[in-house]
């Protein structure tokens, strides 16, 4: 399944880009923002913000917000909302970004996977009495080694 949003690009005079989309925004009522050092980088951005949004609303069993048509999106709506006094950019524009759901839902969805791991039978005899949660350690685990390199 693909998915079409307009975005709002603006190239910060200190360099990068701020990168918003409005649609989601408004529907989740969250902050749709992220940015990036080049161009490729926002747009790359870009479709890992839209694609997280919508797959966190489908695991929830939501409706995936609608999309507008690129000519009503209005940079003027999101400058007011965000109430930025002088925002200093070099230029700004808007496009379309197509995102393929499913690609994304294979590889960063929340879809559990099962793992059989062997451990010495002390260690799950003394984690059973103290009723420790291994799928929830395990990934506690994980995480902590894979954002700790």
């Amino acid at each position: 399944m693909k998915v079409i949003y307009p975005v709002l690009f603006y190239e910060e005079k200190e360099g990068g880009y701020s990168v918003f989309v409005p649609d989601l925004e408004k529907a989740l009522n969250c902050s749709a923002s992220t940015c990036g050092s080049t161009l490729e980088e926002a747009m790359e951005m870009s479709e890992d913000l839209i694609a997280g949004l919508i797959i966190d609303e489908i695991e929830a069993d939501n409706k995936i917000p609608k999309a507008s048509k690129i000519e009503d999106v209005k940079f003027e709506d999101l400058e007011e909302r965000l109430d930025i006094e002088n925002w200093d950019y070099v230029s700004k524009f808007k496009t379309y970004i197509a995102v393929d759901i499913n690609a994304f839902a294979e590889k960063w969805g929340k879809e559990l996977v099962k793992k059989t791991v062997n451990i010495p039978k002390w260690i799950n005899t003394k984690a059973e009495s103290l009723k420790i949660n291994f799928s929830k350690t395990l990934e506690e685990a994980l995480l902590e080694k894979i954002y700790k390199s």
